[in-house]
């Protein structure tokens, strides 16, 4: 796999890139059922263990995760009734990832990718540093949720990759991080992403007296002739959350790609919505451009959200518009879904 950022953003990575489709993994577990379930025991590995489900069993699984004692759950709605596989991992530090699809789908497929994606997560480092109180502590990760839809045949498919981690301060609450993945991909050559949006928000039942969003980037609008280079410090001090960044611009993109991004917020603290739209490839010397015909586009912001409980909740909704040979614009149907985030259960690690 193969990706050519736009930009990058240290902390709050907003790229768009270009991603080879297909995918390359073993299928030491992802064995074809003739039922409708895969009957399949949890999966023990010695850094943790994985199970999975599908059809029917997708939905009551999810909603059985709820009740358990999870550092990452998902909050049971009706959207829930579309999903059609889920996967779950969960290491022996206690963090947990989610693989949830929604849509027609091949179990094969699914259960491939889902494996290859739980060893890459079982994989990253548990924690990131940052200066807090004039000393070197560490960002715990909680877990990640990864949340596809298929659309029309199987032509058009988009996801949400949302990451958590936290730090905790001197007055108790919680800062956590909170890093988003939109993917959008056209698997036909005459497809193109026209559009791609994500709405990060705190449900309107829990006050913002004890739970918002404090900061994110990218913090404002841009143009395909202009990115921003973040080099981000964090600092943590009481109640008191730091934060600074710089910026650069370039003219050029490194792939042919160029887009545009708008951010809107319907009530600061409550809400934040990345947009990334008018995606063109430069033909030639760049003077010509045309859609971006089967590429696949990934946008990368990210999100801080401060939480007096120990407990945080955050609602994700993604839309994506597709152009179908220049000749009609698609939308799809939102993506959603309600997180609920806990460090309580993960392993810390103090320098």
């Amino acid at each position: 796999m193969r990706w050519k950022p736009l930009f990058a953003v240290i902390l709050g990575l907003l790229v768009v890139g270009v991603t080879a489709a297909g995918t390359n993994t073993s299928a030491e577990v992802a064995k074809e059922s003739d039922k409708d379930t895969l009957d399949i025991d949890p999966i023990s590995t010695p850094t943790g263990k994985m199970m999975y489900f599908y059809g029917e069993d997708a939905v009551k699984a999810l909603v059985e995760m709820n009740r358990k004692n999870l550092t990452l759950r998902i909050v049971p709605s009706q959207e829930l009734s579309q999903v059609t596989f889920l996967g779950v991992y969960e290491d022996t530090g206690g963090r947990v990832y989610y693989y949830i699809v929604e849509g027609p789908v091949k179990k094969e497929t699914v259960l491939r990718d889902f494996v290859k994606k739980a060893k890459n997560f079982s994989q990253r480092p548990a924690r990131r540093k940052i200066s807090i109180m004039g000393r070197t502590r560490d960002w715990t990760e909680v877990g990640a949720v990864t949340w596809k839809k298929v659309f029309i045949g199987n032509t058009m498919e988009m996801g949400v990759m949302a990451e958590f981690s936290y730090v905790s301060t001197t007055s108790g609450m919680k800062y956590y991080l909170v890093e988003i993945h939109q993917s959008s991909n056209p698997k036909r050559s005459d497809i193109a992403v026209d559009e791609m949006a994500v709405d990060i928000s705190v449900p309107t039942r829990i006050p913002l007296s004890e739970v918002w969003i404090s900061k994110w980037l990218p913090k404002m609008d841009g143009g395909p002739k202009k990115y921003y280079s973040y080099t981000s410090t964090i600092n943590v001090e009481g109640n008191l959350l730091s934060y600074s960044a710089s910026a650069s611009t370039s003219e050029e993109t490194n792939d042919g790609v160029t887009f545009r991004w708008k951010v809107k917020s319907r009530e600061i603290g409550r809400n934040v919505e990345f947009i990334h739209y008018d995606f063109v490839k430069k033909i030639g010397s760049g003077r010509l451009s045309r859609p971006a015909y089967g590429i696949i586009l990934d946008a990368n912001p990210s999100v801080i959200v401060v939480s007096k409980p120990n407990t945080a909740r955050l609602s994700f909704e993604a839309r994506v518009k597709f152009n179908v040979a220049n000749w009609m614009i698609i939308p799809t149907d939102t993506l959603k879904f309600e997180v609920e985030v806990s460090p309580k259960g993960v392993r810390e690690y103090r320098s």
